[in-house]
Order: C-alpha cells, then sequence, then structure tokens
C-alpha cells in the first residue's frame, strides 16, 4: 500500500497541514454556507435534507504551526450546525437541516482517531446515527452512499461529495459518474494533482492500471508524451487543457471549475474540481474563487474561451497565471466588452437573441468570468445603446440594474456608427 500523505495515529504528533490546503477547507466551508443560503431561500421553508460523503475523510485534524486546526469532516459538521442556528433564528417556526455524513477513510487508524475526535465534540450524539464512519475504499462503498443519499432525498438525490485524494488515481471517474448519474442534485469536489500525473508521465515503466482509474487508454497516455516530449515550454499547459476536455467528459458533468490550488512550498499546483449539473453551481464557485484570490489561480486568460484548447492559442501565452485580483477583473471586463458584440451578433444572425443564462452556461466552463462580470459588461453595452435587454416575454428592461437569468440581450434596430458591433459582419463571430 502506497504511504500516506498524511499519517495519524493515536497518542502521535498531529499531522501538519499546509496554507493551500487551509484555502481548500475555507473554499469548502464558504461554498456550504452559501449552498445552504440558496436551496433555503424560501422564507416559508423548514427543513432541509442533505448528505455530505467525505471519501478521504483522514483523522479530523492538523497542527498548522503551533494551532491545531479541523479537518474536512468537522468543518463540515461545525458548518452544518451553525447555517442550521442561523436559518432557525431567522424564521418564525424554526429550521431545521437533516444532514447525514459518511465519512469514509481506508486506513482504520484514520477513522479510529476520527472516531476519537467526533466522540470529544458536540456531535458525539449523532455518531452512528447521523454520522456514519467507514474503514474502506472509497470506490468500493461510492454505491452505498449515492443509495443512502437517493433513499434520503428521492427525487432531488441531493447530496455533496469530497473526494480530497492525495495524487490523481485513487478516485475512479467511474465513481464520479455513479454521483453525478444516480442523483439529480449532487455535486463534487475533486483534488486532482495534474502536476503529478505530468511528472509521472516520465516514468516509462509507469502501470496502465493507474491510467485505467481515469479512463485513460494507451492511446491517450500516448498522446500526453507525444504533447510532454515535443511542445517543450507549452507541453504542461496543453496537456492541462486536454485533460480538462477528459475529466468532463468522462465524469458526464455538464459543469466544472478547473481552477487550481497552488503551493508555493512545494512549487507545485493541484485543480479543486467542482463537479455539478446546474449553472448556478459553477457560478458561486466561480464567486468563490474570486474571493480566495491569494491562493487560488487559472492557466489561462481573461474572458471568455479562456483555456487553450478552446482558443487555439499559442500555450506559453496561457503560462502565466490568472490571479482573481483586481487587475484580473478589470482585464476580464475589458476582454467580455470586446467578445459579447460578436456572440450576441452570431446569435442575431441565427435569429435567437440569448439569455445571459444562455450565455453564461455555454461558456462558463473554460473562463474565471462569472455572472456579475457578465452583468457588468451586458449593461455596458446596453447604456451604450450598442444592445437592449428585455425580459423573457419580450418586454424592454432599458433601467435595470441586473439582469434575470432569463432575460435576453437583443440588437437594437439601429446602433451607433462606429461603436463595437459597426465592425462586425454576418458570420463574423470568432
Amino acid at each position: 500500500m502506497t504511504k500516506p500523505h498524511y499519517d495519524w495515529k493515536m497518542g502521535k504528533p498531529l499531522p501538519k497541514i499546509g496554507a493551500h490546503s487551509l484555502a481548500k477547507h475555507r473554499i469548502l466551508q464558504r461554498y456550504i454556507e452559501r449552498y445552504i443560503e440558496i436551496v433555503t431561500a424560501i422564507s416559508f421553508q423548514e427543513q432541509l435534507s442533505i448528505t455530505f460523503v467525505d471519501g478521504y475523510s483522514g483523522g479530523g485534524r492538523y497542527s498548522f504551526g503551533r494551532d491545531e486546526v479541523p479537518g474536512s469532516p468537522l468543518i463540515l459538521l461545525h458548518t452544518v450546525a451553525a447555517m442550521e442556528a442561523k436559518l432557525s433564528a431567522s424564521r418564525p417556526k424554526g429550521f431545521k437541516i437533516n444532514a447525514e455524513y459518511i465519512f469514509i477513510d481506508v486506513l482504520k487508524a484514520h477513522t479510529d482517531f476520527l472516531r476519537n475526535e467526533i466522540e470529544s465534540s458536540p456531535f458525539k450524539p449523532q455518531l452512528d446515527k447521523t454520522i456514519h464512519i467507514w474503514t474502506a475504499d472509497f470506490n468500493e462503498r461510492v454505491s452505498d452512499a449515492v443509495a443512502i443519499a437517493k433513499k434520503r432525498s428521492p427525487r432531488a438525490g441531493r447530496a455533496i461529495f469530497l473526494l480530497d485524494q492525495y495524487g490523481w488515481s485513487k478516485t475512479a471517474f467511474s465513481s464520479i459518474r455513479k454521483i453525478l448519474v444516480g442523483l439529480q442534485k449532487a455535486e463534487v469536489f475533486l483534488t486532482f494533482s495534474v502536476d503529478s500525473l505530468i511528472n509521472y508521465l516520465s516514468d516509462r515503466s509507469f502501470d496502465m492500471r493507474a491510467f485505467g482509474e481515469i479512463d485513460m487508454d494507451p492511446a491517450f497516455v500516448k498522446e500526453l508524451l507525444r504533447i510532454k516530449e515535443t511542445e517543450q515550454g507549452g507541453a504542461r499547459v496543453l496537456i492541462q487543457n486536454v485533460l480538462y476536455e477528459h475529466i468532463q467528459e468522462s465524469t458526464e458533468a455538464p459543469f466544472y471549475s478547473p481552477f487550481f490550488i497552488k503551493s508555493p512550498q512545494a512549487n507545485r499546483s493541484y485543480w479543486f474540481i467542482h463537479l455539478s449539473k446546474h449553472r448556478e453551481a459553477r457560478n458561486e464557485i466561480g464567486m468563490i474563487h474570486w474571493q480566495e484570490n491569494n491562493t487560488t489561480v487559472h492557466n489561462g486568460g481573461a474572458g471568455l474561451h479562456a483555456l487553450g484548447f478552446a482558443t487555439g492559442a499559442d500555450p506559453n501565452q496561457l503560462a502565466n497565471d490568472f490571479l482573481f485580483d483586481d487587475h484580473a477583473r478589470l482585464l476580464s471586463r475589458t476582454k467580455l466588452l470586446e467578445q459579447l458584440p460578436r456572440i450576441i451578433h452570431q446569435a442575431a444572425d441565427a435569429d435567437a437573441p440569448p439569455s445571459l443564462e444562455d450565455i453564461f452556461s455555454l461558456r462558463c466552463n473554460d473562463t474565471p468570468v462569472v455572472r456579475d462580470l457578465l452583468e457588468e459588461a451586458i449593461l455596458s453595452l446596453r447604456d451604450e445603446k450598442e444592445i437592449s435587454v428585455v425580459d423573457s416575454t419580450g418586454k424592454p428592461r432599458p433601467r435595470t440594474n441586473s439582469i434575470n437569468w432569463s432575460d435576453k440581450v437583443v440588437l437594437p434596430p439601429q446602433r451607433r456608427l462606429f461603436g463595437p458591433f459597426s465592425k462586425l459582419k454576418a458570420g463574423d463571430a470568432e
């Protein structure tokens, strides 16, 4: 068995955690908070049923400098409890989050440690009732976890899976397909060490079974090797872009976020990928990455079509990190003002005015752009009288300061002679 990256043993010092991993935990906590806010937005709602599955739970606690910090299982428990208390205080009849937790780790020493942590916490009464700890390989128990989530929420299948693996091959893509196909409203967080995979390609004696877990056949591996050996400086970015598409296709996730958590100390990066079926979920995780701008990076450009495979750009030009800071936001807004006229012009030629949801959903996976950036750019073009915004029935919304997902963007009968649309011809939408 491969030596674990973190090791928990009763009576031994806690494993040390890095700042980049703490950033990952912050993203998870912020997302759970925001998720619960969104799905409980109806004021008369009194309860929510949801299942949380942590497939590589570890022992539940780390050391960071002189401090002790909670691991993902305790973060989930505390975050949900805090949100339940907040909602209950704001609703006349209170609020109940019917959460069930499944914490899985392949090592018994880790699950024993986690059990001891929970027994020493306020959540002890929930152990073996709504908190389940399994000593097992996640891939061998994923069907059981999906079945529990489906039974608890038959129609919605509302569940969040945290698959914080170390490396890139422990989580089989077939397991993620089981989650997303089996549960209508499941979402998955997947840690994927793309740098480790690329480095592994250097070893000609690699084991194809590891690649098989993520649905990479020999021909696909051979192509990655060819890119690595022939593209030199741009190879890493090109391989990343090929893997983006592969992950989306193999997991059957309509929406995903291709953003990195960077580790300056280890000089390596890994994807903390969010996979879902819903554009609102993709927008929310994008907004959180903008908040976590000191650790989150995007290997690509600003605006839409920001990755190499989408633009055909020189991969060497995409090697610099996009840092989600104020400068990056300005670059994205500027780029959108260049790109949106072409998108809208193309849609007008097809006699199908796009909605905000159309523009976002079709292009969000390969971009750092989020809904509010799109809104800013569209409203700016409207204020310049280059476009009009109408509601879903076609009624103009000339003075609106925000746009609904269903609002449509249309070309007005008359436009400025020298505006951004004046240079576009029919079919000019590249």
